[in-house]
């Protein structure tokens, strides 16, 4: 079982999601009861009243005119409540973008509601595994304790329960420190042939739209000069792994006093349309001694692009741009000429990266090598940061529940929190 996890890590090209069960728990369990009470009142023509629906802020506008009649209040509160808490409604959601129509009774007649998002669902189940480490450089043959963490991002519409984490260091053996987990479990690994697993007893259920769930723990490294990766997997609902980006090394160098940082406006934005994404990358020498840029990389998914002529700051030049293949990203890289960091300061590169995201969470990673790091290989970075900078894409759903002439339509976004109401607008 542990090999046939292994082999995706050494074969696979981009991330893979095998196959997972839709989670029988979470918001798909609390919603029955709950629908049946949002029904009753619906069908006596009272407001409806569902106590797990979450309204976390919102603009309300009338447009001139009548307003809505209390059912057809009632039948858009209705198309709220089962966005948040039926699974059902997004299963029947179908077309692009997706969208389904259904009917409410009521004594004073139908209501026909019509939910719209605005984009199609995210890839893979919107699940997207993520692991990190701290610090992501340290000296070479000196005993040092690092901090990694493995998080798993639902962003689909269902929760998901995780049932194990496993990290796997790429051919080296650092040592585990005991009693160090922290997050959904607080349990020592298990370890066979230098491959560390968390079964969990009991799943942790992980909310869609955003929801997480993540473990933290230490190692000792004592390792000669050079580049160490740990992959890192979850387990979903017993039937899937979703495997993390092959992103975190740690670097073992004798520069080790560069750090490099990004950020990232805006950094939540609907799915759906066109965005544009301005990133600024921070390069802090925190040593005593000026060092020259060798090159720079900035890496992000494949579906976003490098706007020409945006890049500001220590270069002016547009980058040149190769495929990670195992990644599936667009590798960015900058080569300015004599550009120096000085001692105890920092440089900043600034860039726009544009495209039409689905749904789901965004990290970009980026990397730095000075001249005067000759001792690995030219492709080594002397500092990075891992995964960073995440963009939070969402959907946007417009609800328009019809009854007797009158009509209601909202529009909200929905998130792990609850249900944020861009506007309501009654004619």
């Amino acid at each position: 079982m542990i090999a046939a996890e292994i082999f995706p890590l050494l074969s696979r090209i981009g991330s893979a999601v095998l196959p997972a069960e839709r989670a029988q728990t979470g918001s798909g369990q609390r919603g029955a009861s709950t629908l049946a009470l949002a029904l009753i009142g619906l069908l006596v023509g009272t407001s409806l009243a569902a106590p797990a629906m979450q309204i976390v802020v919102g603009s309300f506008t009338t447009t001139a005119g009548a307003s809505a009649s209390v059912d057809a209040r009632s039948a858009a509160e209705h198309a709220l409540w089962r966005l948040e808490n039926d699974p059902a409604v997004h299963d029947e959601m179908t077309g692009s973008p997706p969208s389904t129509d259904y009917v409410l009774g009521f004594p004073t007649g139908d209501a026909n509601i019509n939910i719209v998002a605005s984009s199609d669902p995210p890839t893979n189940q919107g699940l997207r595994a993520s692991i990190n480490v701290s610090p992501t450089t340290i000296e070479p043959d000196t005993a040092t304790e690092i901090t990694f963490t493995l998080t798993l991002i639902n962003d689909g519409d269902e929760a998901q329960d995780v049932t194990r984490f496993r990290a796997i260091p790429l051919f080296f053996s650092p040592s585990y420190i005991s009693g160090s987990t922290t997050g959904a479990t607080t349990q020592n690994p298990t370890v066979f042939f230098g491959i560390y697993t968390w079964e969990l007893l009991t799943p942790v259920s992980v909310p869609g739209f955003g929801g997480t769930t993540s473990i933290s723990w230490r190692m000792t490294f004592d390792l000669p000069e050079g580049q160490y990766w740990t992959a890192g997997i979850v387990r979903v609902n017993g039937e899937g792994n979703v495997y993390a980006p092959l992103d975190a090394y740690v670097r073992a160098v004798v520069i080790n006093d560069i750090d490099v940082s990004t950020v990232v406006t805006p950094n939540k934005v609907t799915a759906g349309s066109a965005q544009t994404f301005t990133y600024t990358v921070t390069i802090t020498n925190n040593g005593l001694t000026d060092y020259t840029i060798d090159w720079l990389k900035h890496y992000v998914p494949n579906y976003l692009d490098h706007v020409p002529g945006s890049t500001t700051g220590l270069t002016t030049a547009d980058p040149a741009r190769t495929l990670d293949f195992i990644n599936s990203r667009w590798v960015y890289t900058w080569t300015p000429s004599s550009v120096i960091i000085p001692a105890s300061g920092f440089v900043t590169l600034q860039f726009d990266i544009t495209g039409s995201p689905l749904p789901g969470t965004i990290f970009a990673s980026s990397a730095v090598r000075v001249v005067e790091d000759e001792e690995a290989n030219w492709l080594e970075p002397t500092s990075s940061t891992g995964d960073t900078a995440p963009i939070s894409v969402v959907r946007h759903y417009t609800i328009t529940a019809t009854q007797n002439g009158q009509t209601v339509t909202v529009q909200i976004t929905l998130t792990n929190a609850g249900i944020e109401i861009i506007s309501w607008v009654e004619s």
